[in-house]
C-alpha cells in the first residue's frame, strides 16, 4: 500500500476586476492648505468564488494616505483610518482627507481591520508615515489552527486627483497570504478515514512590508525562469520575525471529509471550501525519502506533511505518517520550498475628488475555483527545448510565457541527453552541441551521440516509453524534459517531461500558422532561438504554437528542412528502430508518423 506524498500542483491566480459609481452626498470644508478637493470611497463589485474571501464579504478595510510632493513620503492625509461600507452601498469614514492639487498620493490598505494575526492591531498603519524604507507594514501572526484562520487583503495605489479626482480612487485588494488545500486517495478498494492533517515546521510570524506589494498592478509577474528564492521573481514579501521558531499548523479538530473511499478517487481530506492560510516563506524541505511512520518524536525539524489515518473498518488503529514534501514549488528537485503570496497549492496524497478622495471600488484577486480535471490537464511547455548561453545549459518556456514560442530549439536524437545545433552541416569539432554537463562544446562524432536503441518493439501510442522505462542518466538517454526538470533547469514548479505520441492529437487538431507558403530558412542561430513565425497551431489545451524547425537526418546528421517542416519526438516507440513522431507540412500534419530514432528533432515539453 502507497503512502507516498503522490504529487503537488501549484494553481496560479485569477484576477477580476469590476466597480461602479457612488457619490458621497455631502462634501465638509476643506481643512486649511488643501486644494479642497475631498477623498471619498466607492462601492466595487466581484465574482465570488469559493471560501476565499470575495467583494461582498468585504465590510471594512484600514487605509493610510500620503503625500508625495517631495518625493517622499513627507504629509499624512489618512491616517490609518477604518473605512466602513459595502459592496452594495458605499463607503464612508471619518475624518475625511483632501487630494493635493498636484501631487501624487499612495494609499496603503488591508483589510478586514480586525484581521485575525495581525498582531499590531485595527489601526496598524496608524502613525507610520515618515520617510524610513520599509514604512508601513503589517505584523503577523499565523494562527495555528484553521478554524481560527481568516482571509487577508491587502493594497497599494498611487493616484492623483488629475487622474482620479472626478471619477474616484480604485483600489485593487489581493491575497496577502497562501492558500492550501489537501486531496486524498485509495487506489485500493479499501478506504480510510483521515483524522488529522498538519504542516510541520512552517515559519509562524512575519512583517509584510506593503511598499514591496506591486501597485495598481493586474496580477503578480510570476517568473518563468528558475530564479531562487533570493532573486526577484518569487512573490513572498513578507519577512520573518526573528527568531523564526518554527511553529506546527495543526489542522486535526477541523476536517469535514474524513472519509475517503477505495476506488481511486480523489477526495478533499479538509473539505473543499476549507483551506488552510500560510504565512508566504521558503522552507527547507526535509531529506526524508518517503513517508515514515512516526511512533515517537518528530522525524525532523524541516518542513514535512503529517497525516494521521486509518482503513475504514472495525478494530482498525490510526497511524501517523511523516511525508516528504518534493521541492518542486521553490526550485525544481532543489532543497527548497516556497509558498508564494496569493497562490493556492493543492496537496494531493496517494493513500496507502472635487470631492473627497473616494475610493471608487475595490477588487479582489481570488484564488481559482478549479476542478479535478483542471487540476490534472496537460500544460504544453511555450517553447522548444534551447541553449541559454546566460545560464550554460538547456532549459525551455513555461506553459503561460509565449514570448518564445517560435524559437527553433535544438535537436536531440531519440532519447538522447545531448542537444544538437540545428546551424549548418554536421562537424566533428566544429558543430556545437549542448552535452548534459550544461555549457556548449565541440560536436563529437555523430554516432558518438548517445540515443535509445534497445529495442521494446512496438507500443501504444500513450506509451512514456523514455519517461519511465529507458531513463538511465549514466548512458546519457532518456526523457531529456524529465531530466532537465531534475537538474533545475526546467521552469519550476511543474514535473515536465516528453509527451507521448496520443498527446500530439489527431491529424484534424492542427491548424496553420503564417504565411501560406513556408520557404525553407538557412540562417539560424546555433543556440535554437530563431524565431520561426511558420507552422501549426494544436487547437486544443493551451493551443501550443510548433515552429517548422526542420531536423537532422539520421546518416550524417545533414540539416534539412528549416522553415518548412516541422518535426518533434515524443517518449513513444514505434518499433524497434523508430520512434513516434509529429511531423508537419503546410497541407497537413501527422502527428502519428514513425522516424529513424538517430533523426535529429526538436522537442517540446509537457507537464500535468
Amino acid at each position: 500500500m502507497k503512502r507516498n506524498l503522490f504529487f503537488l500542483i501549484m494553481i496560479a491566480i485569477a484576477l477580476i476586476t469590476g466597480s461602479c459609481s457612488n457619490d458621497l452626498d455631502e462634501v465638509p470644508a476643506p481643512a486649511a492648505g488643501s486644494s479642497g478637493h475631498a477623498i471619498t470611497f466607492e462601492s466595487w463589485t466581484n465574482k465570488p468564488l469559493r471560501a476565499a474571501t470575495k467583494a461582498d464579504d468585504v465590510t471594512d478595510f484600514a487605509v493610510l494616505a500620503t503625500d508625495t510632493t517631495t518625493g517622499a513620503i513627507d504629509t499624512v492625509l489618512i491616517n490609518g483610518v477604518r473605512v466602513t461600507g459595502s459592496n452594495a452601498t458605499s463607503w464612508t469614514y471619518t475624518p475625511l482627507a483632501f487630494w493635493p492639487e498636484t501631487a501624487a498620493v499612495n494609499f496603503f490598505a488591508f483589510s478586514p481591520t480586525a484581521a485575525v494575526g495581525i498582531t499590531n492591531g485595527a489601526t496598524a498603519l496608524a502613525g507610520q508615515y515618515d520617510t524610513i524604507p520599509g514604512e508601513p507594514s503589517i505584523e503577523y501572526e499565523l494562527p495555528t489552527v484553521l478554524t481560527n484562520q481568516a482571509d487577508l487583503l491587502v493594497a497599494r495605489h498611487s493616484g492623483t486627483y488629475a487622474a482620479e479626482g472626478a471619477s474616484g480612487v480604485t483600489l485593487n485588494f489581493r491575497h496577502a497570504l497562501s492558500r492550501v488545500l489537501f486531496q486524498a486517495k485509495s487506489e485500493s478498494s479499501m478506504g480510510f478515514i483521515v483524522s488529522s492533517i498538519k504542516l510541520k515546521n512552517v515559519k509562524s510570524k512575519a512583517t509584510l512590508d506593503l511598499n514591496n506589494v506591486p501597485k495598481d498592478a493586474t496580477a503578480f509577474p510570476y517568473p518563468t525562469d528558475n530564479a531562487t528564492i533570493d532573486t526577484v521573481g518569487y512573490q513572498t514579501f513578507w519577512e520573518p520575525d526573528s527568531p523564526t521558531a518554527p511553529t506546527v499548523v495543526d489542522l486535526e479538530a477541523n476536517l469535514t471529509t474524513t472519509a475517503v473511499a477505495g476506488g481511486g478517487a480523489w477526495t478533499y481530506i479538509v473539505g473543499d471550501a476549507d483551506a488552510l492560510y500560510v504565512i508566504p516563506q521558503e522552507n527547507e524541505a526535509s531529506d526524508l525519502k518517503n513517508a515514515t511512520l512516526v511512533t515517537g518524536a518528530d522525524p525532523s525539524s524541516l518542513f514535512y506533511i503529517e497525516i494521521t489515518y486509518k482503513e475504514d473498518g472495525l478494530g482498525a488503529v490510526d497511524r501517523t505518517y511523516a511525508v516528504p514534501v518534493p521541492a518542486i514549488v521553490g526550485d525544481a528537485y532543489k532543497s527548497s520550498i516556497a509558498f508564494e503570496m496569493e497562490r493556492q497549492y493543492t496537496f494531493q496524497f496517494e493513500l496507502f475628488g472635487k470631492k473627497p478622495i473616494e475610493f471608487k471600488g475595490v477588487t479582489v484577486s481570488d484564488y481559482d475555483e478549479v476542478t479535478q480535471e483542471e487540476l490534472l490537464r496537460l500544460h504544453w511547455a511555450g517553447s522548444n527545448i534551447y541553449y541559454d548561453a546566460a545560464l550554460k545549459h538547456l532549459t525551455f518556456a513555461d506553459s503561460d510565457d509565449k514570448s518564445k514560442e517560435q524559437y527553433q530549439g535544438v535537436y536531440f536524437k531519440w532519447g538522447s541527453l545531448t542537444g544538437i545545433s540545428p546551424l549548418g552541416a554536421y562537424v566533428q569539432g566544429s558543430t556545437v552541441t549542448y552535452p548534459m554537463g550544461g555549457e556548449a562544446s565541440a560536436a563529437p562524432a555523430w554516432t558518438a551521440i548517445s540515443y535509445v536503441t534497445s529495442d521494446p518493439g512496438a507500443h501504444p501510442r500513450d506509451a512514456k516509453y523514455l519517461t519511465e522505462t529507458a531513463y538511465d542518466t549514466i548512458s546519457g538517454v532518456g526523457d531529456i524534459c524529465k531530466y532537465l526538470t531534475e537538474r533545475g533547469w526546467a521552469p519550476k514548479g511543474k514535473r515536465w517531461r516528453m509527451p507521448t505520441s496520443a498527446e500530439f492529437g489527431d491529424a484534424g487538431d492542427y491548424g496553420n500558422v503564417g504565411a501560406t507558403t513556408w520557404p525553407a530558412v538557412s540562417a539560424v542561430n546555433a543556440d535554437g532561438t530563431t524565431a520561426l513565425a511558420n507552422g501549426k497551431q494544436l487547437r486544443k489545451l493551451n493551443t501550443p504554437f510548433f515552429p517548422t524547425s526542420g531536423f537532422r537526418n539520421y546518416t550524417g546528421g545533414a540539416v534539412g528542412y528549416t522553415g518548412s517542416n516541422g518535426y518533434y519526438w515524443s517518449s513513444s516507440p514505434y518499433s524497434s528502430t523508430n520512434g513516434f513522431s509529429l511531423l508537419f507540412v503546410v497541407p497537413a500534419a501527422y502527428p502519428a508518423y514513425s522516424h529513424d530514432r538517430a533523426d535529429g528533432f526538436p522537442v517540446r515539453c509537457v507537464s500535468e
